[in-house]
Order: structure tokens, then sequence, then C-alpha cells
């Protein structure tokens, strides 16, 4: 009873420390921002807007070693798709980019026009889009997307690093989803803030339903506005992708150094009665996608 005890306090405790880093983070941010308020901050000229544990993070930091673009106070903001966030305003999104003045001394000296941008992947946020529509109209899209089966696996593991990771396996996590959707249950625009809660836990299989969220985001920004990267693919060869990217936002091309970042280690690896059930459950939004963006990628459809 004692080991148990003892146990449970420095489980306790370690919680505790980690919630009081992470207030302290938070503070430090809230500070920073304060400072750094810029009244005169752009606005960005692309987006990268997902997917999930689609390799984003490492699309942005590839991105970083382009001498054109200047980067924000962050890679993930959330002002678009938080309703917290969104609520505190233009000017606060602003704070987190670069000042008119040092975009044009930027442009001076590299002879062509720099350009700013964020990562926050999460596309299937029902108020990403037009949130986003109304404020940056012009803005670049930038989409990589995974294999969904191996997304939503990636996406598990993610939480389970987290102090309070998920406290079913994954096939029961699973079933927790599917028997949710199957109710008929739906997130919307109109539901988003009562079920954001909801859909940040229960999003292993609904954040791999590529098409439905590419087919709202079609509705709001013109089809050749989006870069649409297929993960597998460009990983294997980074500093091309990082070049479609930059050519696509108006950067000329320049040598980047591949390299992979947030990249997770599995203690083991996915139940095949997972992989089997997940792959007959995307076959039919996967041949979705595929007509969506006139493109055949391998995956099961």
């Amino acid at each position: 009873m004692m080991t148990s005890k003892r146990y449970g306090r420095r489980f306790h405790d370690a919680y505790r420390r980690l919630k009081m880093k992470a207030a302290r983070a938070r503070l430090r941010y809230s500070m920073h921002l304060k400072k750094h308020l810029r009244p005169d901050g752009v606005l960005p000229d692309f987006l990268i807007i997902g997917a999930m544990k689609c390799g984003t993070t490492t699309l942005f930091s590839m991105l970083e070693q382009h001498p054109g673009f200047l980067s924000p106070v962050t890679k993930e903001i959330h002002f678009f798709d938080a309703p917290r966030n969104n609520a505190r305003g233009q000017a606060w999104y602003r704070a987190h980019y670069p000042s008119k003045r040092s975009m044009n001394a930027a442009g001076e000296r590299l002879g062509y026009a720099p350009v700013t941008g964020e990562a926050t992947p999460a596309m299937s946020a029902p108020v990403y889009a037009r949130n986003a529509a109304e404020l940056v109209p012009d803005a670049r899209i930038i989409v990589s997307l995974r294999n969904p089966v191996d997304r939503a696996w990636s996406h598990y593991q993610h939480y389970q690093r987290h102090p309070k990771p998920d406290p079913l396996d994954f096939e029961s996590a699973l079933e927790r989803e599917l028997s949710w959707l199957a109710e008929g249950n739906k997130i919307t625009e109109d539901n988003f803030i009562q079920l954001s809660p909801t859909a940040h836990r229960l999003g292993y299989v609904l954040r791999g339903r590529y098409a439905e969220q590419l087919e709202k985001w079609f509705q709001h920004f013109p089809r050749e506005r989006f870069l649409i990267l297929n993960f597998e693919r460009w990983v294997q060869d980074p500093a091309s992708a990082a070049n479609r990217v930059t050519e696509h936002v108006g950067l000329p091309a320049t040598a980047f150094h591949a390299a992979r970042s947030n990249q997770g280690s599995y203690q083991q690896s996915m139940p095949q009665a997972c992989r089997d059930r997940l792959t007959e459950y995307y076959r039919p939004w996967n041949r979705r996608l595929f007509e969506l963006i006139g493109e055949e990628w391998d995956w099961p459809c």
C-alpha cells in the first residue's frame, strides 16, 4: 500500500511540474507577443493546413532554410481553427508575423519579395477554411496527406506520449470513435465549439477522411491555390518537395538540406486487425479523394 501511494505521489508531482512548466511557457509566449506587438505585422502569404501527423513540421523546418521565408513567432498559431484565439482579433494574429518594414528590408536585400506563412495542421476543423478565407483570401494553401491508416496509428502514438495518454488500447479507441460516428454524430461549424473537446480526442479516424475536408476548403479557395502533396512520396525526397512548396508560394529555388522533424518512435506495430479494419473503412474515402484531386495514389480504394 505504501509503495502504491509513493508512486502515486511521484506521478502527481511529476504531472504538476509539467503543468507548471507549460504555464510558464504560455506566460513567456504571451509576454513576447505583448512586447513585440506589431500593429503593422503582415498577413501570411501561405498556410500549411495539414493534415496532422503528415510531415508538416518537416516541411516547415525546411522552408526556414530559405532566405526568402521570414518565419512567424511560432509554427502553429491556431488562429483560424481555435475559437478562443480567433476571438483575440486580427491584431493578435498579426503580432506573430514580421512587420512590413522587415519584409520590405528583406526584399531590398534579396532582390525579390520574401514571404511568410504558418503551419497549423488542423484542416479537419470545420471553421478553419471559412475563417481563413475571410482574412487571407489570397493565401496559397499547402496540404500534405498520408495514408490515413498509418496517420491514425501515428496520431494514437502521438497521444500516448502526452502526460495524459489515451487510456484505451488502439483497437478499443477505434471502436469508440467508429461507434460515435455510426450513431450519426457530425462535427459542424454550428456545434464545433461544443464538440471540439470530443473532436480533439475522437480524431484518429475522422482526421483521415480527407475528401470531405478538402471539399470544404475548395468552397472557400480556388483549386489552383492548393498544392497537395503525397507524404509517402515526398518523404523520399524532401528537398524536391520543399522546392515545390517554394515555387507554389512564389520563391526562387534553393538548395535545401533534407531533414526529418517531429519523428516519433513507436514501441509496437499496429495490430493487424486494426490495420485491416481501417483499410476497408477508408477505401471509399480514398476513392472520393482521388476523384476530387484528379490523381491516383497507391492507397487502397
